[in-house]
């Protein structure tokens, strides 16, 4: 008693007894303030003895069944017992942790053997574990979320209120072991953590740190919740009630940890729904993979208003209330891989696409007053990723999707389009904030022949007003995706922005690699993915990816996973290797070059060509001397184009491929009938699709084989419509436009008729030089044409390739001397076979046991029939004066 009130309440006994508190320190206390504390000795005795009566007298009120001169002492004493305790529990000496997101379904997979389930579980190592874990079953912490730092400063008003109280948030949370986890780092789903930052108001890359501690059964001991009172949040997909009955009564068949006020995500997987359900309804399932609901209100048998409890099915009376519009949870992760949603590689547009959502989120009605609303158009060519990229901006911002295909819209008749495309804007008042995608918007506003459709152009534009004139809290983005890059003046200046997805660098697809690997790889990974922050399964090398990377120039996101997904089945469990990308990828070039081509690098060097010395050292100069010295070169001289001509079979084409080889650029072969199309404008289509793959293959050899059949003389008669006139001039004026220094362009054609060449291709600064590609005079010619066409030959002693040169006829072209090799072989080959007839031994044969000797080719000269007569080289050899170079 003698320590005075205010050393009582210091101790903690007005804490324990609130009404205590009130009288003592309300009457008492102000009392004891009032009185003048110099003045000691007797006076202050007479106030102490005043306060002890007021103490007894209040005793024997709140407990009359107790002594009421005795009870001041047992209160002394259990001050003394909660001091003790508060100094024990107190939150300064426990260490901190750092809170991290874990991937949604990795937490499933972590719990997935656990009776009670929880979204709110943490992840932690083996030391952790074992100091705040006081028995295996009853694996519960008190996890402390510390938001004040010494060092830091609150950043707005509410959080300020919070911190500067010095009250952290204490929840009661599942604890769960896994090895190899970082020290000193805690896991929660990541679904949480962004409710913790939604809470606070945080930015979703704040670090959270925090505190748990042991167990207390006296205090938080979890209850079997009685009622549970539940909201959905709404979806712009119309779920029949039975079926969103049955997706709550699967969920909640486990017994379900859930705290008051959370939002939780339910996955829409094909085994919660049942194969039945999920294929029913598969159009709305394949677009919505998740399902939202906000816990409401909690009761027990013993509290009405629990904060945290367990819904327990045949125990828990689950109660739904009307569905509310609501942000859902952020995902800023995949969902199984420790990766960001985004695709690594698509990174500048995603920032780009989210910068442009986020003034909308931030301050909606300044912007609506301005007339400016949330209208973009993405468009790319088809693969390079725009779905992905919305979806993840989407996620990343916590916003509904809502996609549509405009092929489902568009109608033959207009009313019907407009109808549909108002039901379709009509989704934003179901479900709000809403992304609505409106894909391959290209056909979208064209009438059936292929001109605006001013009506529908109209009636969008009004249909936008509407929507965004409706006075909403929660902002509604359009977003229109287009394959097309040229998009026509009329639609585009309905939105306000537009993102065009530029072809991949290799830089970017070496990141797109790396992200794929490591989000296909956590489908086979254990707990290692904690291990290190990069490469946490090392499945595949740095070395492959970079390789593969350089090789496929042009390549679109969905190609480059599409050739992952293959070399991984190749793979199976071996670790990714440049050779298992390389089968793939020659089928999916070859795949690619059946309408315009693909680039690639081929495998012709100027050894596999014979001759043609002079040609040679001409087109090394010409496209070697550039790529070496860019620099003094710089974009003011440069060759548009070099057109090869003469008889056929003389080595052309193979002249090209060794170009791209030698120089290490890449190979894009087009014949000139592939682009002509029967449709109007689709030729002119293909010639721009042409130019457009070669700038994004850059640097690469542009090769155009038989150019007379794609450019003929324009205003000669027979051209139904002027289709090849418009064919040439489209071929012009792209050739005119390859002028950028930044991107290492160079074409080459070929023909076997320059005179119907239309001359305006001929010209300097289109088709510079003009080299004669004709037959093998000399005998070193001829030889040297033999020793390439015969290399991997195994020839016998007595064969003289010299000799045999000398023996030709005087004008052979490189295919009149491979028929020769070619049925030289063949010869070889019958007798090798008849010979082993003899000796039983046709099993034994392999590809080295045919030995090539002269009798061969002497039968072969003896068979030979020239491919090129004699009057048609001397009309070649006109065309080479005249054209000369």
């Amino acid at each position: 008693i003698e320590c005075g009130t205010q050393d009582l309440c210091h101790f903690g006994l007005a804490p324990g007894f609130p009404g205590l508190r009130k009288m003592v320190v309300g009457e008492a206390g102000m009392e004891f303030r009032k009185k003048n504390t110099n003045k000691m000795g007797k006076k202050n005795c007479e106030d102490v003895e005043t306060l002890a009566r007021i103490i007894i007298y209040v005793c024997g009120i709140i407990f009359p069944k107790y002594p009421r001169h005795s009870f001041p002492l047992f209160l002394l004493a259990d001050c003394v017992v909660r001091f003790r305790r508060h100094r024990k529990l107190r939150i300064p000496t426990r260490k901190r942790y750092r809170l991290c997101p874990m991937p949604n379904k990795l937490c499933d997979h972590f719990q997935r053997e656990c009776i009670i389930k929880s979204d709110h579980a943490i992840f932690v190592g083996k030391t952790i574990y074992e100091s705040v874990v006081l028995h295996p079953e009853i694996p519960w912490v008190n996890m402390t979320i510390l938001m004040k730092d010494k060092k830091q400063e609150p950043q707005n008003g509410m959080v300020g209120k919070i911190l500067s109280s010095g009250k952290n948030t204490s929840m009661l949370v599942p604890i769960f072991e896994i090895p190899n986890v970082q020290a000193g780092v805690i896991f929660i789903r990541e679904s949480i953590y962004c409710n913790h930052t939604t809470k606070y108001k945080l930015l979703p890359d704040h670090a959270f740190s925090v505190a748990i501690s042991e167990f207390q059964v006296n205090h938080n001991v979890p209850q079997i919740a009685t009622k549970a009172t539940i909201a959905l949040v709404n979806v712009p997909f119309e779920l029949p009630t039975d079926v969103v009955d049955s997706i709550l009564g699967t969920y909640f068949a486990a017994p379900r940890f859930i705290y008051r006020n959370t939002t939780y995500a339910i996955h829409l997987v094909c085994e919660l729904l049942g194969s039945a359900c999920h294929s029913r309804y598969h159009h709305i399932f394949s677009r919505m993979s998740r399902l939202h609901f906000r816990c409401v209100s909690l009761e027990s048998k013993s509290n009405s208003y629990e904060n945290h409890a367990i819904v327990v099915k045949n125990c828990t009376n689950l109660q739904q209330i009307s569905s509310v519009n609501l942000t859902v949870p952020l995902q800023l992760l995949h969902e199984r891989a420790f990766a960001n949603c985004c695709p690594d590689g698509l990174t500048k547009y995603y920032d780009a696409l989210r910068a442009s959502f986020q003034p909308f989120l931030n301050d909606k009605k300044t912007l609506a007053s301005r007339n400016i609303h949330p209208t973009f158009l993405l468009h790319g060519d088809r693969g390079c990723g725009k779905n992905t990229l919305i979806t993840a901006v989407a996620n990343s911002l916590g916003i509904h999707l809502y996609a549509v295909d405009c092929a489902e819209i568009v109608c033959g008749v207009s009313a019907q389009t407009e109808t549909k495309l108002r039901l379709v804007l009509a989704r934003s008042g179901i479900c709000s904030p809403l992304v609505i995608c409106l894909q391959n918007f290209e056909v979208f506003g064209v009438d059936n022949e292929g001109t605006d459709d001013q009506r529908l152009i109209g009636a969008f534009q009004n249909e936008l007003h509407e929507l965004f004139a409706k006075s909403d809290h929660q902002p509604v983005f359009v977003i229109a995706t287009s394959n097309l890059r040229d998009i026509r003046p009329s639609i585009r200046r309905l939105f306000l922005d537009a993102i065009a997805i530029e072809p991949p660098t290799s830089e970017e697809r070496y990141q797109m690699l790396r992200w794929l690997d490591t989000v296909h790889s956590a489908y086979e990974a254990d707990a290692q993915v904690f291990n290190t922050r990069k490469g946490r399964i090392k499945r595949s090398t740095d070395a492959a990816f970079v390789a593969v990377a350089e090789k496929t120039i042009g390549f679109l996101f969905g190609d480059m996973k599409l050739l992952y997904m293959n070399a991984r089945k190749t793979a199976w469990d071996a670790c990714l290797g440049e050779q298992h990308f390389q089968e793939h990828l020659s089928v999916m070039q070859a795949a690619f070059s059946d309408s315009l081509g693909a680039p690639k690098v081929p495998r012709v060097k100027w050894d596999d060509i014979g001759g043609l010395a002079k040609i040679k050292d001409e087109i090394q100069s010409s496209i070697g001397l550039p790529l070496m010295h860019v620099h003094l070169l710089g974009a003011n001289l440069r060759r548009s184009g070099i057109l090869l001509y003469g008889p056929p079979g003389t080595g052309k084409t193979l002249v090209a491929k060794a170009v791209a080889t030698e120089c290490n650029l890449n190979f894009l072969a087009v014949q000139g009938p592939e682009l002509l199309n029967m449709y109007v404008g689709q030729s002119e289509q293909n010639v721009r699709e042409v130019f457009t793959r070669a700038r994004a293959a850059a640097p690469c050899v542009l090769f155009l084989d038989e150019l007379d059949s794609l450019a003929p003389n324009r205003g000669v008669s027979g051209d139904s419509g002027g289709v090849m006139d418009r064919v040439v001039s489209q071929l012009l004026a792209e050739m005119d436009g390859m002028g950028d220094a930044k991107k290492q362009i160079f074409i080459l054609a070929a023909t076997n008729r320059p005179d119907l060449i239309d001359p305006a291709l001929l010209r300097p600064g289109r088709f510079d030089k003009l080299f004669y590609v004709g037959p093998c005079i000399t005998t070193d010619d001829k030889q040297a044409v033999l020793q390439a066409q015969t290399k991997k030959f195994i020839l016998d002693k007595d064969v003289k390739l010299k000799k045999i040169a000398e023996m030709l006829k005087s004008e052979m072209t490189g295919a009149d001397i491979y028929s020769i090799c070619s049925n030289a072989w063949l010869s070889a080959v019958r007798r090798t076979i008849a010979s082993a007839k003899e000796q039983t031994q046709l099993d034994e044969l392999t590809g080295k046991s045919v030995v090539v000797r002269m009798e061969d080719f002497k039968s072969a000269l003896g068979k030979f029939v020239p491919s090129i007569s004699k009057s048609d080289l001397d009309y070649f050899t006109s065309l080479k004066n005249n054209f000369g170079a």
